[in-house]
């Protein structure tokens, strides 16, 4: 074992400020160069280091390293992942919450990390880049498998609202019993699990709405932020911003109410069914009325005003039962294959991850492996 000593063992801390553009926006931004280590201080906990493939420059959140002649910068990068995933990092945070975490020069050098003579580090950092490599290129095709499905998902609902003119539309407002926004300020989180759950635009993906890692607040909180009117079983929530236009449907009982940048849809049952609005919502043609919407935006977003616009398809009432069993009988194979994808995307960063933890920590010798691919077998 050696300690990350600045300059001293393995890697001197770098901060270069000739050589790239400094806008004037810019102001204390450093370069970077093709095969520095750079560990961002906030999110290094999360895993968030690496080898710069090219020069360039970053914010002073990001601190960069210059590999001396004696190691192997991609050994070290793949050691230093392994801690942080571990939770290693995260015990060296400075404050109580994760991205407080400062993992800075002086936290870095105190680092203790495995050390290896040089041709151990290169056949290990050789290895790794070699099989990482063939799990990444497996995992973009499953990747794009769930990509494919969500299409083919997509035009099931686009076929199934085609026998219907454009002209038969009608604005949400129209079809919904209630609309509402969410209270646009961050609400406080409790430092304990309580029953109320906050729900983000992370949770809201795909039609649905996944509740796990959803930050808990007080029971104060929660009848504050739902004055407005709470959240329930059956309500389409969509995200205005950061991105615009994840919709899922609540399928849940539990106390919720909304973050930042969501809205809600009731459905009037009496007009429409909340199923075939969750479908609008997914079909092509909200999506066309989205993308104008946040046109011209650096970042695209959505107006609460413009969210009582947006038009959807109201199929005659007696049509509407026929209609979403027509949908969800095409859906099922979709999400069937989207489900499989995203399972074994995460089995392979498991894979992965298992890996590079064997080989940086001897727990086999990598040498005995030459020839040997980890994903050999694995077809998509």
């Amino acid at each position: 074992m050696t300690a990350f000593r600045d300059g001293q063992v393995t890697l001197r801390k770098n901060r270069r400020t000739e050589g790239f553009t400094n806008a004037i926006q810019e102001i204390g931004y450093q370069g970077i160069r093709r095969g520095d280590l750079v560990v961002h201080g906030m999110d290094g906990f999360a895993g968030a280091i690496g080898v710069s493939d090219s020069d360039g420059k970053a914010s002073p959140v990001v601190h960069a390293y210059q590999p001396s002649e004696n190691v192997d910068v991609r050994y070290f990068a793949y050691a230093l992942r392994v801690m942080a995933i571990n939770g290693y990092v995260t015990t060296l945070a400075k404050g109580i919450r994760e991205r407080s975490t400062a993992f800075d020069a002086p936290t870095l050098a105190n680092v203790l990390l495995p050390s290896p003579p040089l041709g151990e580090q290169r056949r290990i950092a050789d290895f790794l880049d070699a099989e990482t490599a063939g799990i990444d290129r497996l995992a973009a095709r499953f990747a794009r498998l769930a990509d494919l499905a969500a299409e083919r998902g997509r035009a099931v609902i686009d076929e199934a609202f085609s026998e219907f003119p454009s002209e038969s539309t009608v604005p949400v407002s129209a079809v919904c019993s209630t609309i509402v926004d969410c209270v646009n300020k961050t609400a406080p989180l409790s430092d304990r699990v309580t029953p109320y759950k906050m729900i983000r635009t992370s949770n809201i993906r795909n039609g649905r709405i996944d509740l796990t890692g959803a930050f808990s607040v007080e029971a104060s909180v929660f009848s504050e932020w739902n004055r407005r009117g709470a959240p329930r079983r059956g309500d389409i929530l969509l995200t205005r911003e950061a991105p615009l236009g994840q919709v899922g449907m609540l399928n849940v009982d539990t106390p919720v109410f909304l973050g930042q940048r969501i809205m809600l849809y009731r459905s009037d049952c009496n007009r429409l069914k909340k199923e075939l609005l969750l479908f609008n919502f997914m079909a092509s043609h909200m999506d066309r009325q989205l993308r104008l919407l946040g046109a011209g935006s650096l970042h695209e977003h959505m107006r609460v005003g413009d969210g009582l616009k947006l038009r959807v398809y109201c199929p005659p009432r007696n049509q509407q039962h026929g209609l979403v069993s027509v949908i969800e009988d095409g859906r099922n194979e979709s999400l069937s294959l989207t489900e499989l994808a995203r399972r074994q995307i995460e089995l392979l960063a498991e894979r992965r991850q298992a890996l590079i933890a064997a080989a940086v920590t001897g727990q086999f010798d990598v040498s005995t492996a030459s020839g040997r691919n980890v994903t050999d077998g694995v077809t998509v």
